[in-house]
């Protein structure tokens, strides 16, 4: 693929990403203030009214993820007990919280020089920021994340060493190679999501392009080829020896977790929680058991601690409060 080709489609995914925020904030309650922008916006390209619509399509049987009208919030608190007994799916369905702009990541610097070769980069908790790399490639680093950049005449080389990345690689005459525990993806030009999904094991997955998963560093009788990344299909390995299967773990759709967005189906709010907790600061807490085993799904911004704990709270009916070690969720 040409670099005119691989700006059109860096282009066209900043204008579905772009898309996608106005679908969520034209449902939000400053839609009618937006309507002039947002007009403008559509009418400005035919490639903005496609993008426009491909997000319709996609979130539109989302409809009842906005904010629970009070007749449905009071519906909700009468069948606390059934809520309580784990089939809270299709009420919960509402938790999709936050419909104000997506979180924009930080930009590093504009100008390609941003990030030199031997640089390490990092993020603070409860940070995302993009990262340019002087090939024209670049790395999104989620909540305490920590990256090392390596290139030289033959090659670009990145090694994760916490956290999580997506790194979208830009087509150039060198590969492209990032390391994570015992394994590496290696790539001319993908986009792709790299992390440690628990402290040691590793979770890859291929949001476009072509790339590969192989082994560091191997005894010739143990060595394993590298292999193909499907798309929809993340890999998983342990971070002390190249062993990889397809993740069986619950996968989200976190597509748009640069944005500080995912999707989740059938998680306990326990987990949910956690993960909300991985920007939150100081963390949110539920004092019941019972409570962290309740079922959710939707849709979540987690980037945004205060809306996330009090819509959650309105759902099942808890109070929140502030202490000292963090913000309580607590049954009535």
């Amino acid at each position: 693929m040409t670099d005119r080709h691989a700006e059109a489609d860096d282009r066209r995914a900043v204008i579905e990403e772009t898309a996608v925020g106005w679908f969520v904030r034209m449902r939000g309650e400053d839609a009618d203030q937006l309507r002039a922008e947002f007009d403008a916006w559509i009418d400005a390209s035919p490639e903005h009214r496609k993008a426009y619509d491909w997000a319709q399509r996609h979130f539109g049987a989302s409809e009842i993820l906005k904010t629970p009208a009070p007749s449905k919030i009071r519906q909700t608190k009468r069948h606390w007990g059934w809520l309580a007994a784990g089939t809270a799916v299709a009420a919960a369905v509402l938790l999709a919280i936050n419909l104000n702009p997506p979180f924009r990541a930080p930009v590093a610097n504009n100008g390609p020089e941003a990030i030199q070769p031997g640089s390490s980069l990092a993020t603070a908790h409860g940070e995302i920021r993009i990262f340019r790399l002087t090939d024209g490639s670049s790395v999104t680093l989620d909540s305490d994340s920590r990256i090392e950049v390596a290139m030289n005449d033959s090659e670009r080389r990145l090694r994760l060493l916490g956290g999580k990345a997506r790194v979208a690689v830009a087509r150039e005459r060198r590969p492209f190679i990032v390391e994570a525990g015992a394994g590496a993806v290696e790539t001319e030009e993908a986009l792709f999501d790299i992390g440690f999904n628990r402290p040691n094991r590793i979770l890859v997955s291929l949001v476009s392009g072509k790339a590969a998963i192989g082994g560091l560093v191997q005894p010739a009788a143990y060595y394993r080829g590298s292999q193909p990344l499907m798309m929809g299909r993340p890999m998983a390995y342990s971070a002390g020896s190249f062993d990889p299967s397809p993740f069986t773990g619950h996968i989200a759709d976190d597509r748009d977790w640069p944005s500080g967005w995912v999707e989740y189906r059938e998680i306990s709010l326990g987990a949910l929680v956690a993960e909300a907790n991985r920007y939150a600061a100081p963390p949110i807490r539920l004092d019941d058991p019972e409570t962290g085993a309740l079922k959710v799904s939707g849709r979540f911004k987690l980037t945004d601690t205060e809306t996330f704990a009090s819509r959650t709270a309105e759902l099942f009916d808890l109070t929140v409060s502030q202490r000292p070690d963090g913000t309580y969720l607590t049954r009535r």
